[in-house]
């Protein structure tokens, strides 16, 4: 009972806005990949805090397309992130996973953006999942607002493509290195509060944000190139930055000797932060 208990409360999360405050809050926005053309684009997203790091399952939830079998997996969230794939015009199955299967059945046709929501919840032994169409308006504020997943291998290419309507170019990104202005952030505490990681907001120059998490053993530099303390990170809001991330896959917070930041894993961690010259556009 204890167990299930604090399942719950992990599971626990902010109320999303209304409709017409996620409308509003979208306005103006760009979805950070757009169909191809002859193609349809599916979005799917987990806004769900819920016991995220408890699956089974590779401590993911797989997404699939029309079946169950491996090389059908188009990719794949955490709580709280998203993902995204292309579909030829037609009737598809999409299916997730987490102790259950679930589906749903879709109507695609070419150029169509489609909106879908896994919704983790906890059945009596057992953690469950389901998955549900949702409104653009929801859609694209999820989009907004969380982090991406897991993109399988031949959709990659599109982490980096720029809708066709910006007129604004992407910094430049490698496959781990990348640059924007902190726009937001907060302390990240270990279960027991005794220490104190930083979540930072990153918003690149086409408006996309990422969430990245500065450890202990992240490695922070000023602008003039000195090694600061990785908890100066916080005080950089508003200021540009590069960073080299990694995809986290440990408990430890950036400390070895803990195990109380399991709710980081498959988030980017920090390897180096630094800070760029406010005049430096590149």
């Amino acid at each position: 009972m204890a167990v299930f208990v604090c399942l719950s409360l992990w599971g626990c999360a902010s109320v999303p806005p209304r409709l017409d405050e996620m409308r509003a809050q979208t306005a103006g926005f760009q979805l950070p990949k757009l169909p191809e053309e002859g193609k349809a684009l599916v979005y799917v997203v987990n806004p769900s805090t819920f016991v995220k790091y408890a699956s089974k399952h590779g401590n993911m939830y797989p997404v699939y397309l029309d079946n169950h079998d491996s090389p059908s997996e188009v990719g794949a969230t955490f709580g709280q992130q998203y993902t995204y794939f292309s579909v030829t015009p037609g009737e598809h199955k999409i299916f997730t996973k987490a102790d259950n299967w679930a589906e749903l059945d879709i109507s695609a046709k070419a150029g169509d953006v489609i909106f879908l929501k896994q919704e983790p919840y906890m059945g009596f032994t057992t953690l469950n999942i389901r998955l549900d169409r949702i409104s653009d308006d929801e859609g694209k504020y999820y989009i907004k607002t969380l982090p991406r997943g897991k993109i399988i291998a031949n959709q990659t290419a599109a982490v980096t493509s720029i809708p066709a309507a910006s007129n604004a170019p992407r910094p430049p990104e490698t496959a781990n290195t990348y640059r924007g202005t902190i726009t937001g952030g907060n302390f990240a505490k270990g279960i027991g509060f005794s220490n104190i990681n930083i979540k930072l907001e990153v918003t690149d120059e086409s408006g996309v944000k990422e969430i990245f998490f500065v450890r202990s053993d992240s490695k922070v530099f000023d602008v003039e190139g000195k090694q600061t303390d990785y908890i100066s990170a916080f005080a950089f809001r508003g200021k540009k930055v590069s960073i080299e991330y990694f995809t986290i896959e440990d408990a430890t917070g950036g400390d070895p000797t803990r195990s109380d930041f399991a709710y980081e894993i498959g988030h980017k961690g920090v390897r180096v932060l630094r800070l760029l010259d406010q005049n430096q556009n590149n």
